[in-house]
């Protein structure tokens, strides 16, 4: 475990020390916008979120125009404004060359008619794409179908599953509403979401994922450029959205491996904070410290604030339904064992502003220190591998192992009542 984390530290240097010698990239993006009415794009590297990063690329007369320059030939994406704003988008993928970039896009519904001239990387992921399609796509239609099939004739859903989705469409209140999200997603977790038909179909598809992947991984070792260590990077993200079909193993020797060919690029850094996350956050491990910054300004140390108690770090966000449901449930177990050497800290992914967290925090009543990560600046999450999501929790003992992960109000009070006597 050391080792593994002294590599990450020295990843991290040598991306910082290469900074300084890095040579900007000039990419020129020009576009064309047909058949929609739209005011605005949004620009963001591959690795970003547009909750909280991005540039406003405006559009004129359906067309756009603008001067990218940057440290490194990296993959980058463009989201149409009003499809940002209605919550629904798709992003357009490119690399950014030492090319003018040449884009025709149209609506949303006309997606697969966008063209992207101008970049070798660009033309070579539509390449890899048009390969993944033609290999796999065919095998798994059969299954898909199959499943749609289930769906339609209303043998997809588990009775729970049904059940519980019924409540929620018969506009539950709130707190209702937390619950029944918490319990689908243990139904989701535990394969009881499905009837046992459909999960047979899911795991056939399953396969061919397996067999898509190992390809995956071939061509990535076959190809070490700068497209397929974002297919590296991808894969790694993937890992933290939950996808168990990746084999980590693999993963790591081409992570070594491209990490010596780019050491001062930036996804060698991305991918070492993800590694690390991913071997030290587990039970019977020590947890990551980090400080965050109260409603007033003041730096708190998670260290600090637990030392020599057993602890929850509740990380959770205002607008992540399932965090705060669970947050809530908690309460009552809070408060029988405060005084016993219990204590939660709270801290939670806000953007761009704080209101939310204000309001949430007032109607939740939440009897415990809550701390802010606003707009990433601590890069907390992504510390912790969970960048995708609003948050999650973790329980630790007096010195800082920990117990549990992301346990529920039950399992929570049955491990502090063995504890805290």
């Amino acid at each position: 475990m050391k080792k593994n984390f002294h590599l990450t530290l020295l990843f991290a240097f040598c991306l910082n020390f290469g900074n300084a010698f890095a040579q900007n990239i000039r990419c020129k993006l020009e576009g064309k916008i047909i058949g929609r009415d739209s005011k605005y794009l949004i620009l963001l590297k591959a690795t970003e979120d547009p909750r909280f990063a991005g540039i406003k690329i405006p559009i004129e007369k359906n067309v756009f125009s603008f001067e990218l320059e940057v440290p490194f030939v990296e993959k980058y994406k463009l989201i149409f404004g009003d499809e940002y704003e209605d919550g629904g988008y798709k992003q357009i993928a490119f690399f950014a060359e030492n090319y003018s970039v040449n884009f025709v896009l149209h609506s949303l519904e006309d997606f697969d008619k966008n063209t992207i001239t101008g970049s070798v990387l660009t033309q070579k992921m539509k390449d890899f794409e048009q390969q993944v399609r033609s290999k796999f796509y065919v095998q798994y239609k059969p299954f898909q179908a199959i499943l749609d099939s289930l769906e339609e004739s209303n043998n997809y859903w588990s009775e729970n599953a049904k059940q519980l989705q019924a409540q929620l469409r018969n506009k539950p209140t709130e707190n209702e509403r937390y619950k029944l999200l918490a319990a689908l997603e243990e139904l989701s977790v535990s394969g009881e979401m499905w009837t046992p038909i459909a999960l047979i179909q899911m795991h056939k598809r399953d396969s061919i994922s397996k067999i898509r992947l190992d390809w995956q991984y071939e061509y990535i070792q076959r190809n070490p450029d700068v497209f397929s260590y974002s297919l590296l990077w991808k894969l790694f993200d993937d890992i933290s959205s939950g996808d168990k079909n990746i084999n980590l193993a693999a993963l790591i020797e081409m992570y070594q491996k491209f990490s010596k060919l780019y050491p001062t690029h930036p996804y060698t850094n991305t991918i070492a904070e993800m590694l690390n996350a991913i071997q030290t956050i587990k039970v019977g491990n020590h947890f990551l410290d980090f400080s965050a910054p109260t409603i007033e300004g003041e730096v708190i140390k998670i260290s600090e604030q637990i030392k020599g108690k057993v602890a929850l770090i509740d990380m959770w966000a205002s607008w992540c339904g399932p965090c705060r449901g669970l947050s809530k449930s908690i309460i009552p177990i809070y408060e029988k064992y405060k005084d016993k050497g219990f204590t939660i800290v709270g801290i939670a992914r806000e953007f761009k502003t704080t209101n939310q967290f204000k309001t949430a925090v007032k109607n939740d009543k939440y009897p415990w220190l809550n701390l802010i990560e606003l707009d990433d600046k601590n890069g907390i999450w992504n510390k912790y591998n969970i960048n995708k999501g609003g948050g999650n929790t973790y329980l630790v003992d007096s010195n800082g192992v920990i117990l549990a992960i992301h346990p529920k109000a039950e399992e929570l009070e049955k491990i502090l009542g063995s504890m805290l006597k």
